[in-house]
């Protein structure tokens, strides 16, 4: 199983450097109260009977060093705390990012997206805090803690006790501290999943918030939802609010204790100097500072260890897909049967309904295929099945006549390209997006593509070519544009199935057509067209007319009209039965 904190492993000089030169500032700082103590029991006395400035002068001169070496020592360790940290981070959130890539879309989707970006952003993050504090103060602090309490006891161990108690009674308030606030830390996180969802979901959709005049709900739904996230962060906040003052009332207390405790030993007794009180005092301060510090890390560890839960479910996340191949991927001449569905079903998860159920059809090398169906007929999970985005529930799908879950999936997603219903750029130049397809692509293959996409006739009138800037999901481009970019993409790649996921819907009626023209003439290239018009698939070799899940008729646009009634329903409703022949 693979744990967050094993990329720990490639900072160990960092890990054992820092915390070494920490426990020297600890050392210098444990010192400095027995100087004190020196100065104020003998330097003074001997500067007010003899004179002798040396024994107050000289311990004065060691705890100045003392001081400079300890903040020299901190701000190495901070270095390296700092190195291992940010190094650690990287590391961890590069690997996390490679999982999400690989995941497949049933994982993706079931995570859901909003919890997949508040993984990388703030629960590394938080881990990331995690391994500085480790470095810094999780060795600083019980050393300060325990090195006080020595010290303590070698000056009077009656006095000690009261140092012992107070560190126990702490300890206590602080384990208390950090079972109510656990629970919290983990609903907490969910509530932050739900905004990042919500905030994408509103971002996305903000042309359809705004034509439906629908933001004073959005907002709502927003408020509600931070109103949900405050009401959880201010209850924990509270809980661990009471850490330092709690702390910090023992510790008075303490302080007070000692004070009485110690005033007949001085008073009366002589056994404790003025200077060892001084000490004790200072010990128990440093006890406090220390204490306070390890309340601080009770809180940021139980939110990273909330946060390295998720990471590492991400982490070992068993994916659904398994790449197995069991021949190298081969060719197939054209007529060859290609894909074919024998009997195939599919639902998303155990118990659910089928979304397509006993399909059954035959897709030959070379041939154009069309796949029309009203909305939810199962058209896009058919394609999402050829891709093998998941895998079939039920029958069996082959692929050049073997079974798909037995050919090589990155040689099966090399030979598709596939044009999704929405176009997909990326932030960049043109030439970046077409690179996706083909790292090596000449200039001259990129205008082919993109000739043949119908996209070269805006493309040649910007200034910077195919340098030109693409913004953020390619929002400096119309719909159309979008389209034809996306399919010139697909056309470079060179592949064996060219897949249109309803993706000329934006493009005008002669555009489309020449589009067409020009992919149906590749006569090795086998082509699915999904489409809501019928005029986009009308000259196919062959149209799959699907139907609540299921492939209703199978046959040309001709034969259609014939003995479908539902693909005779669409066309009826887009053309008019004046236009039946």
């Amino acid at each position: 199983m693979v744990s967050s904190y094993s990329y720990i492993k490639y900072f160990k000089k960092e890990f054992i450097l820092g915390p070494t030169f920490k426990m020297l500032e600890v050392a210098f700082e444990l010192l400095m109260p027995f100087l004190m103590s020196y100065i104020i029991d003998t330097g003074i006395m001997a500067a007010e009977q003899y004179g002798d400035y040396t024994k107050i002068v000289l311990p004065g001169i060691i705890i100045f060093l003392f001081a400079v070496l300890g903040l020299c020592s901190t701000l190495v360790c901070q270095h390296f705390a700092s190195i291992a940290s940010q190094g650690f981070g990287t590391r961890l959130r590069n690997a996390l990012f490679e999982k999400i890539m690989n995941m497949s879309l049933r994982n993706v989707e079931l995570i859901g997206k909003g919890n997949l970006n508040t993984a990388l952003s703030n629960d590394i993050n938080r881990l990331q805090v995690s391994v500085a504090m480790m470095i810094r103060l999780v060795l600083r602090a019980p050393a300060i803690v325990i090195g006080s309490l020595i010290c303590a006891f070698i000056i009077d161990w009656q006095v000690a006790l009261i140092f012992l108690g107070v560190v126990v009674l702490i300890s206590i308030v602080l384990f208390i501290i950090l079972f109510l606030s656990s629970k919290k830390v983990v609903l907490i996180q969910k509530k932050v999943d739900e905004l990042v969802t919500l905030t994408n979901d509103s971002l996305n959709g903000m042309r359809v918030i705004k034509a439906f005049n629908n933001e004073k709900v959005e907002v709502n739904k927003f408020k509600n939802k931070t109103k949900s996230y405050y009401d959880e962060m201010k209850s924990v906040n509270f809980i661990n609010a009471l850490t330092n003052p709690l702390t910090f009332l023992i510790i008075n207390i303490a302080i007070l204790l000692v004070v009485y405790f110690s005033k007949d030993q001085i008073i009366y007794e002589g056994i404790l100097t003025t200077g060892e009180l001084t000490s004790l005092i200072q010990y128990l301060n440093q006890c406090f500072v220390a204490l306070i510090a390890v309340s601080n890390l009770v809180i940021i560890f139980t939110r990273a260890f909330a946060s390295k839960k998720r990471v590492d479910y991400l982490l070992n996340l068993k994916e659904d897909l398994e790449n197995n191949p069991k021949f190298a991927p081969f060719s197939i001449q054209n007529g060859e049967n290609l894909i074919k569905f024998d009997d195939v079903s599919f639902h998303y998860n155990e118990g659910e309904n089928n979304v397509v159920k006993n399909l059954n059809f035959d897709i030959f090398k070379g041939e154009k295929v069309g796949i029309i169906g009203g909305t939810g007929s199962g058209k896009t999970t058919l394609i999402k099945l050829i891709e093998r985005f998941f895998d079939r529930s039920n029958g069996t799908i082959f692929y050049k006549s073997k079974d798909i879950k037995d050919y090589d999936l990155n040689a099966l997603h090399q030979e598709i390209s596939l044009v999704n219903q929405k176009a997909v750029l990326f932030k960049g130049t043109i030439r970046s997006n077409l690179q996706i397809a083909k790292k090596d692509a000449t200039e001259e293959e990129m205008i082919e593509a993109l000739k043949e996409a119908c996209a070269y006739d805006f493309v040649k009138k910007f200034p910077d070519f195919l340098d030109h800037e693409v913004e953020e999901s390619g929002k400096n481009f119309s719909g159309g544009q979008r389209q034809r970019l996306s399919i010139a993409r697909a056309l470079l790649k060179k592949s064996e199935i060219l897949i249109l996921d309803d993706s000329t819907s934006a493009l005008d009626y002669l555009t489309e057509k020449e589009l067409k023209n020009n992919v149906f003439h590749k006569s090795d290239l086998t082509t699915l067209v999904i489409a809501q018009r019928v005029s986009s698939i009308i000259n196919c070799d062959k149209i799959i007319v699907m139907y609540h899940g299921e492939v209703e008729n199978i046959g040309t646009h001709e034969e259609l009209l014939k003995k479908s009634s539902v693909y005779k329903e669409i066309y009826l409703s887009q053309y008019g039965e004046e236009n039946v022949n």
